[in-house]
This record gives C-alpha cells, structure tokens and sequence, in this order.
C-alpha cells in the first residue's frame, strides 16, 4: 500500500498526514507512556542502567518531537469539543 504517491515525501509531509489519523495519535500516546514509564524509573534504577534508562527518554522525546505530538494533543482536544470526528 503506498499511502504518499508514487514521489517520496519529505518526512514533514508525512508526519502531518499521519498525524491527521487517530491511530497515529494512539502509537503517539503509546510512545509518551513509554517515556513517562522510563522517567519514573530513574529513581530506583541501578547505577548501570541509568544510561541505557536516559537514552530510552531520549529516543521517545527526539519520536514526539519530531512527530510534534503536544500540537496534535491540542488538535485532538479541539476536535473533541467540537464533537468532530477523530
């Protein structure tokens, strides 16, 4: 399934079109939870880890920012009070 065309995109335009589907918000979610996940287990992580633990964040913060997820929230919510569909 080709979901852009026959050209690539760049990924900006693709991000905005995943964007504007409610399962791409849900992985979105899924990725925000992953990340509060590993935040809250810095505290009780052992020495060793904390790396492994830090570069986790790093990757799920580099996912939400590229895909500019706190954008989408605000869209989602806007949509929802307008009783639009997702």
């Amino acid at each position: 399934m080709n979901l852009f065309g026959t050209k690539k995109h760049p990924l900006e335009e693709q991000v905005k079109f995943l964007g504007e589907r409610e399962q791409f918000l849900d992985f979105l979610d899924w990725v925000q939870a992953g990340r509060d996940l590993a935040l809250s287990s810095l505290a009780r992580a052992p020495e060793g880890r904390l790396r492994e633990i830090s570069g986790k964040i790093q990757v799920y913060d580099e996912i939400l920012t590229l895909c500019n997820y706190q954008d989408l929230l605000i869209k989602r919510g806007i949509r929802k009070m307008h009783g639009l569909p997702s």
